[in-house]
């Protein structure tokens, strides 16, 4: 004897299935996209930067202009380090800034250091990943 129900339950079960694995494809497929820095050149920013703004990108270079901004916030009390520098590619220079608690050992940069930055392109770049070569 057949039996309805059972059927119908993993009939039920299979559609389900089905749509949470287009899902997760979907999403796989868009997630690179979102989160993948764009690697690109100075001198691209320069001449497109309506085509980067808001985006987060992805330079190599050298530090210049190196500065260290100090200070402890005011409602937090927790001690805030802004490295201000610019970064030269060879093509062209970008000024970057970089923000972190002291006490998490951010990466701390000096003029000369080669690096790869990754951040939001907003004219400058408002860093969130820096890495020394």
């Amino acid at each position: 004897m057949r039996q309805p129900r059972m059927h119908n339950a993993e009939r039920s079960a299979k559609a389900v299935l089905r749509r949470v694995g287009l899902l997760i494809i979907a999403l796989s497929l868009l997630a690179p996209g979102a989160w993948a820095a764009e690697p690109v050149k100075i001198s691209s920013l320069e001449t497109y930067p309506e085509a980067y703004k808001m985006k987060v990108v992805q330079v190599e270079g050298t530090v210049n202009d190196y500065r260290l901004h100090h200070f402890i916030g005011n409602n937090t009390k927790l001690e805030k380090c802004i490295q201000d520098f610019t970064v030269d590619d060879g093509t062209g220079t970008i000024r970057a800034s970089y923000a972190a608690l002291c006490q998490m050992g951010p990466v701390m940069l000096r003029d000369g250091d080669e690096v790869t930055i990754e951040g939001h392109y907003l004219g400058t770049l408002d860093v969130r990943v820096v890495r020394k070569r």
